[in-house]
């Protein structure tokens, strides 16, 4: 037992987990659909400035909804200010010359290599070696640092040193000491210095420059760093290199200027402002707009957009938020197929945000509130869908596309009855001329609430007139959208309408032809099953015309080996009876998987294929299979799998009840004397040897619909199997006047 238990409750843990994971795709989908919604609103719900010009008539008066301040005229005395303000801020840009440092590098080179040869002069001493490097040089040195120098072993050592001394003061930049004292005149704090080479540019204060003197102290202490040791030739490289410490940076006049002009311009003008009051009248109706009234509504429109858009945007985010759970609970407890799909999931989501996006549209070019074309959703959703689901969408819509216009009941009022009137009106339709007459019925429903309303708030006739015309070319509107839309989603998520179920149903379909020539035992086998499975779908409120058009194809698999098949078997000998069980069974399971591939081929609807890969679910071909257990010995050499169909089993209400209606079909033709009470026998074993055989197990049939299916089996058998009366043998005439004479006699 409690091996059992813990059994039982693993098998209820990996049910749960299975029933959550069904949730999660879908949950997933709704969540990127408020995602994007509020994306599209952000972007989209930006107050826009009034499209009214200067010069058009106002159609109502405008009264200032708080207190404001507006543009008038430019103010130049504070625009200059802050113009020649921003102007002052602009640093002063010093460009590096390095030429400087090149030359002063050139020369060193000279130098060092000049005294490089007099130290190789080995036939002289370092006096006369001394005077011959100063005969070669145009500047002034001691006579002893020229000693140094002219007795070198290492000129290139000291001439890196140098070079290094002196390059570290010039990449920072030496400024004569004229530029810093007028800088610090001028109290400029800040300057900027680019170094051409590398591309670099840094603001510098003014302060921390440095000129020709405390460039040479840093040189100075330079050389002490690199020659700690090396006293006496620190004093001659100083010496060397000082007179080479000069300024090598510049102002660049041009750049300074067109960067004061820059920041000119990006100061905008500064207007004067005028003050109005609440509620004070700013365009009286009937009145010519001015270009003072023009400024007045962009201020006010600007204000709503800073005071109000974050509030704004928060309510639109949480009234989606609340709305979206509410449809999802809904379609949780009442279309759980549709809740548990996250492809009809995605479906519902890409509807409802096209119904925003074209609210959004509207709105913001300024149309009619009463041209969003909500009923379009409506019916699209009800011809792909169901009815239930396309309600509450269209529900929640109509509620969330009010407050959207303004939080206006009669957008709400409108769209939701038009959407109603439509989904009742196209609701089962099988021809596409039925979408137009609903698209007519939304446009009549339109009118006669917008009418409605217009008299409860007392508004002109004229405006009442013109608001009803655009509710009938909203509902005209709104059945092309359906017609243009509903292809592309059936194609898009492998859905089915009527209208197309009604095309597949045509006798003279290709591939049916081609059924009734190969194989036309299957052809009339597949008739009666649609009848059998039609009447008993109607009897459970499942999708008839689908179950019906769903067995006109399930069996299009036995083309290919029809003589195979009973139905098809002309002569009294059996093509199986050559065949072992074994291959028996295998050609039989085959016409599945032929079927499927063939309905694939000739691009069948993946609803249809369903019906053709689930008709056997994965039930056993029994009388194969009794036929390999007299061959055997024990039930254990004989693997039961190997004689049962692939699967899957039925998935939906339709194809379980062809699952169903076709054993009992087949079944049905071996009775010998097809009385009531035998029909009804035979049906129900047949539905009760499916549903213990476990073929029921993942459709939603419940007992009650097993009952009613059976009924509906068992009457639609008896109207094919009906008892006729034994009419009279017709005689030739002769023989019956030879009978009267006889009679007589």
């Amino acid at each position: 037992m409690p091996k059992t238990s813990k059994f039982f409750t693993g098998v209820l843990k990996n049910v749960k987990t299975m029933r959550a994971s069904k949730y999660f795709s879908s949950s997933l989908v709704i969540v990127g659909f408020c995602l994007a919604s509020f994306v599209l609103l952000h972007l989209g719900s930006v107050p826009s400035l009034s499209r009214i010009k200067e010069g058009d008539i106002s159609l109502r008066s405008i009264y200032a909804p708080y207190d404001f301040t507006y543009p008038t005229d430019i103010d130049r005395e504070k625009t200059d200010e802050a113009r020649a303000e921003l102007e002052r801020r602009v640093n002063p840009v010093y460009d590096i010359d390095f030429s400087v440092q090149t030359k002063t590098f050139a020369e060193l080179d000279v130098f060092f290599a000049e005294a490089g040869e007099s130290a190789r002069r080995g036939e002289i001493g370092v006096k006369e070696k001394a005077e011959i490097l100063k005969s070669k040089i145009d500047f002034e040195l001691t006579d002893k640092h020229l000693a140094l120098f002219a007795k070198l072993t290492d000129p290139g050592r000291m001439r890196k040193v140098a070079k290094d001394a002196l390059e570290n003061v010039f990449l920072i930049g030496i400024v004569s000491k004229e530029d810093k004292d007028r800088l610090f005149e001028v109290n400029r704090k800040k300057i900027s210095i680019r170094n051409p080479r590398f591309h670099i540019e840094r603001e510098t204060e003014t302060k921390d420059l440095i000129n020709e003197k405390e460039a040479g102290r840093i040189v100075r202490d330079t050389i002490i760093r690199l020659l700690p040791s090396e006293r006496p030739m620190r004093g001659a490289l100083y010496d060397l290199v000082e007179w080479r410490i000069t300024k090598n940076t510049k102002l660049n006049a041009a750049e300074t200027s067109a960067r004061k002009l820059e920041a000119r311009n990006q100061v905008p003008p500064i207007y004067k402002r005028a003050t109005v009051k609440k509620n004070e009248l700013i365009v009286e109706r009937g009145k010519r707009i001015t270009k003072d009234d023009i400024a007045k509504l962009t201020q006010i429109t600007r204000l709503h957009s800073i005071v109000n858009r974050a509030s704004y945007m928060s309510g639109l985010l949480i009234l989606l938020i609340g709305l979206v759970f509410v449809t999802a609970v809904y379609l949780k407890f009442f279309e759980k197929v549709t809740a548990q799909a996250p492809k009809r999931t995605l479906l519902i989501c890409i509807n409802a945000f096209l119904a925003i996006a074209i609210t959004l549209i509207v709105t913001q070019s300024q149309m009619s509130g009463y041209m969003i074309p909500l009923a379009a959703i409506g019916m699209i959703l009800v011809l792909l869908l169901n009815a239930n689901t396309a309600f509450i969408v269209t529900l929640v819509l109509s509620i969330y596309i009010g407050f959207m216009a303004g939080g206006k009941l009669n957008f709400v009022f409108m769209l939701f009855l038009g959407s109603v009137v439509g989904i009742y009106a196209v609701r089962g339709a099988r021809r596409r001329s039925q979408i137009f007459f609903a698209g007519f019925a939304v446009s009549i429903a339109n009118f006669f609430s917008i009418v409605s309303i217009g008299f409860l708030n007392n508004m002109q006739k004229e405006t009442i007139f013109t608001d009803g015309l655009f509710g009938i070319a909203n509902g005209i509107i709104s059945g092309f959208i359906v017609i243009g839309l509903l292809p592309v989603f059936e194609y898009a998520f492998r859905l089915i309408t009527n209208i197309t179920l009604l095309e597949l149903s045509d006798l003279g379909s290709p591939l049916l032809k081609e059924l009734t020539i190969k194989a036309p035992g299957t052809y009339h086998h597949s008739i009666l099953v649609g009848n059998l499975a039609e009447d008993a779908c109607n009897t459970i409120g499942a999708n008839p015309l689908l179950a019906r058009v769903g067995s006109y194809y399930h069996d299009i698999g036995k083309m290919e080996k029809a003589a195979y098949f009973v139905e098809n078997e002309i002569s009294t000998a059996s093509k199986h009876d050559k065949l072992t069980p074994s291959m028996s069974a295998l050609i039989i399971t085959n016409h599945v998987k032929d079927g499927v591939e063939l309905a694939k081929k000739h691009k069948l609807n993946s609803a249809i294929v369903d019906f053709v890969s689930h008709h056997h679910g994965t039930s056993l071909i029994y009388y194969f299979y009794q036929r390999a257990l007299e061959k055997v010995k024990s039930e254990d050499d004989l693997k039961e799998e190997e004689f049962r169909y692939p699967g899957p089993k039925p998935q939906s209400k339709e194809t379980a009840v062809v699952l169903l209606a076709d054993s009992v079909e087949a079944s049905s033709r071996m009775l010998s004397e097809p009385t009531p009470a035998r029909i009804r026998g035979l049906v129900e074993k047949i539905m009760n040897n499916k549903f213990i055989d476990g073929q029921l197990d993942e459709c939603d049939l419940t007992l009650k619909d097993l009952h009613k299916i059976s009924e509906s089996f068992v009457r639609v058998l008896m109207g094919v199997f009906h008892t006729r009366l034994e009419y009279p043998e017709v005689k030739p005439k002769k023989e019956r006047k030879n009978a009267s004479k006889g009679k007589g006699r």
